[in-house]
């Protein structure tokens, strides 16, 4: 069943459905407000204790439901993904299973679309539930502690570098109003096409001599000699380090190159940005 079609229901829907799904009162007119309904009642009707006897067709209803939060405000569908988890705690293996689905769908290489504020909860109750070892939670641990430190419109967090001086940098103490974080490995050549680019975009050199913008780039690497050599072609008005566990401390799973976008006070406005991408946000800088 589409979205469309479910938010718009004005009676219980049966057909298409594992389980009944809960009437939106006429009342709640707009789209969104219908989804942010959805999300507090999308399970209402479902049984939880007998419903993973099909785990396919439960799989097949938190797509539904997810393409329903996805459209709902940001806090109505966290809290609806908080509402779900929680009503799964006592049933462990139902609610890693889910999780499960829901990473393929928000946070894997198989998703249409990564929304990060929908699979993190997901993820933390994972990493918070007890009847869960360690072994099977700890994917989710590690996913949910990224997250945390990489969500867009949060501050940045700690990420230590070594500079090609051999003195250390962190991220989070690195300003300027735009700040382009380029996560970088040597050996890579679209890291090396992006960094020929970069390096020769008039806009971002503008900004760069103005003092708009700032250039870090990271390799993913020990600092050793070798990466020293490798970035001796780096422009040395660049901010060029090496930390080889950046991506324990924030979320690279886009691989490299990872262009992150850090404004004032620290806060990333974007983050898994490919190098047009990049250079557009730099032309559109200069007409301000």
């Amino acid at each position: 069943m589409s979205v469309l079609m479910l938010v718009c229901l004005g009676r219980t829907a049966k057909a298409e459905s594992y389980f009944p799904y809960p009437i939106v009162p006429d009342s709640v007119a707009t789209f969104q407000g219908r989804c942010n309904y959805l999300a507090d009642h999308f399970w209402d009707f479902c049984e939880m204790s007998k419903a993973f006897s099909a785990k396919q067709k439960m799989a097949d209803e938190l797509k539904v439901f997810l393409s329903v939060m996805a459209n709902a405000e940001t806090s109505k569908g966290v809290e609806g993904v908080r509402k779900l988890m929680k009503k799964l705690e006592k049933q462990p293996k139902d609610q890693l299973f889910m999780a499960t689905v829901a990473e393929g769908h928000l946070f894997g290489d198989t998703a249409d679309v990564w929304i990060d504020e929908l699979y993190l909860p997901f993820a933390e109750a994972i990493a918070e539930n007890k009847r869960i070892s360690k072994a099977e939670k700890a994917r989710f641990v590690n996913q949910a502690e990224v997250l945390k430190r990489s969500l867009v419109g949060k501050p940045v967090s700690s990420v230590p570098y070594t500079l090609r001086d051999g003195s250390h940098g962190d991220l989070q103490n690195d300003s300027a109003e735009v700040l382009i974080v380029f996560f970088n490995d040597p050996d890579c050549s679209d890291c090396n096409m992006a960094r020929l680019r970069l390096d020769a975009d008039i806009s971002m050199n503008e900004l760069i001599n103005e003092g708009v913008a700032k250039v870090v780039a990271i390799s993913l690497c020990d600092a050793d000699d070798e990466w020293r050599k490798a970035v001796e072609r780096f422009p040395g008005t660049w901010r060029v380090g090496a930390s080889p566990d950046a991506d324990l401390a924030i979320d690279l799973r886009a691989g490299t190159p990872d262009f992150y976008i850090i404004g004032r006070n620290g806060i990333i406005r974007y983050k898994h940005l490919e190098i047009d991408q990049v250079l557009d946000v730099a032309r559109q800088l200069k007409k301000r």
